[in-house]
């Protein structure tokens, strides 16, 4: 039976793939609000000494902004490369996070502690790292960073307030340009404070919307596909119903006449159209053992077509698989009698009931145990058991027989397949057994397995649920 596309063809990539490549995006991001802030700093530092008169240590400012600049130039390599190479993990991308906020953090620092330290209001902006912190990484790295940010305030006013190191003043001017250079330069600070607030809060936002955007979309694409899958399982169900109703009514024309010429070719092998020498009998007697297989064929592709296209819904009842079992035990004893193998049925009486039709139970015992004894040199044994737990009741045919190739495993349950080594010695047979047996199970919603070595025998398996009625 074909198989539709495998779920696999339209699965989205690992999500860890994802975390991966959208942290890589995330730091590109904030290498371009970097060069912003270093282009920033530069020309705050120069307004306020030039223009506002404020006395800064320029060469040291100036100093930490290049370096800020040049340290953004290597960060922009990394994400560069990173972002050509997708990386596979978030470990080392999430490190590299950590590592550039923590960095960041001190770049500020230093530039406040030269340019008033705590009294600055620009202090404000550690507030920016913290967003971006949550922004890129987990719950506990960002309260790590919270914390290294207020141990660096801290440890500015501490500096300032102790006089441990010479101390800055933000404004050194004249007396009567002090309260406007405090009261505007505050004002800024809130300013740009609040728009940098609506940034990060828009910016976050269209990220969110852009991703809600690619999941909706991704959504439309998977149920799109799944609904083509749909169609193309409705599609191979009518094929195989189609096929289905052809192998019926071609089995069914011919089992009629193959019937006929079976019994026609013995009248005459019997000699009751007149004498025949010997070799002729010999021929109709090999003739009539082919007609007896394409009759078995005919048989066994009904068989098979009735347990694909049945509503077993229709026909379940409780049915008591030691009964059936049983039923089937006298004639699968001769058989194993006449093969020279010894037969054990060991299928107590006390199993649960399980939902079934009685005909096709009965079909697919017979052809597994029928199969065990073929199979089984003369001295094997085949040991027909079951059992009961829980979850529903198993039956297990176990042989010592000629056993199953690993390469064929994967293809005993397939319509006129037999392995390689079920063909030699003479054995015959329709290649439907098997086939009748797996219908039978799936339309049960029993599980079918098969354990085989070569040269060692056979177990199948088949676990039927418990019957709920």
């Amino acid at each position: 039976m074909m198989r539709p596309t495998d779920s696999a063809d339209i699965a989205p990539p690992p999500q860890p793939v994802l975390a991966a490549r959208e942290l890589v995006e995330s730091l590109a991001w904030i290498v371009r609000l970097r060069w912003a802030a270093a282009v920033g700093v530069a020309v705050v530092i120069t307004v306020a000494r030039w223009l506002l008169g404020i006395a800064l240590p320029l060469l040291p400012l100036y100093a930490i902004t290049a370096g800020l600049a040049l340290y953004n130039t290597v960060l922009w390599s990394v994400t560069r490369a990173l972002r050509t190479r997708r990386p596979a993990s978030t470990s080392g991308v999430s490190a590299l996070a950590n590592l550039q906020i923590s960095v960041d953090l001190f770049f500020l620092a230093a530039l406040l502690y030269l340019s008033g330290g705590i009294e600055n209001p620009f202090t404000f902006y550690f507030v920016f790292h913290i967003v971006i912190a949550s922004i890129l990484l987990s719950r506990r790295a960002t309260f790590f960073q919270t914390a290294l940010a207020s141990l660096i305030v801290f440890a500015m006013a501490l500096v300032q307030t102790e006089q441990l190191a010479p101390h800055y003043h933000l404004a050194v001017v004249p007396e009567q340009m002090r309260h406007h250079v405090l009261a505007y330069g505050t004002a800024f600070a809130v300013a740009s404070t609040l728009f940098l607030t609506a940034y990060f809060a828009t910016s976050i936002t269209a990220r969110l919307r852009q991703r809600e955007a690619e999941i909706i979309g991704l959504s439309r694409s998977l149920e799109q596909k799944a609904q083509d899958l749909s169609a193309a399982n409705e599609k191979l169900r009518l094929t195989e119903r189609t096929k289905s109703e052809y192998m019926r009514r071609v089995a069914h024309e011919l089992r009629s006449p193959l019937a006929t010429v079976h019994q026609m070719v013995g009248l005459v092998r019997d000699g009751h159209k007149g004498d025949l020498p010997p070799h002729a009998q010999e021929t109709l007697a090999r003739v009539r053992v082919r007609l007896k297989l394409l009759m078995d064929v005919a048989r066994d592709l009904l068989v098979l077509s009735r347990a694909r296209e049945a509503d077993m819904s229709r026909h379940m009842q409780q049915v008591s698989l030691a009964d059936v079992v049983a039923a089937l035990a006298p004639d699968l004893r001769e058989a194993a009698r006449e093969a020279q193998v010894a037969l054990d049925v060991s299928v107590p009486e006390g199993l649960p009931t399980i939902a079934g039709d009685p005909e096709s139970l009965a079909q697919l015992v017979s052809n597994l145990a029928s199969n065990a004894i073929k199979y089984t040199p003369a001295g094997g044994a085949v040991q027909i058991s079951g059992r009961a737990d829980e979850d529903g009741v198993e039956l297990a045919v176990a042989d010592t027989g000629i056993g199953i190739p690993r390469e064929d495993l994967g293809h005993i349950f397939e319509e006129f397949y037999r392995a390689a080594n079920a063909r030699v010695g003479g054995r015959e047979g329709t290649g439907l057994g098997l086939s009748i047996v797996k219908a039978i199970c799936d339309s049960h919603g029993a599980e079918l397995s098969v354990h085989s070595e070569p040269g060692r025998g056979s177990t199948f398996t088949v676990r039927f649920p418990a019957a709920r009625f």
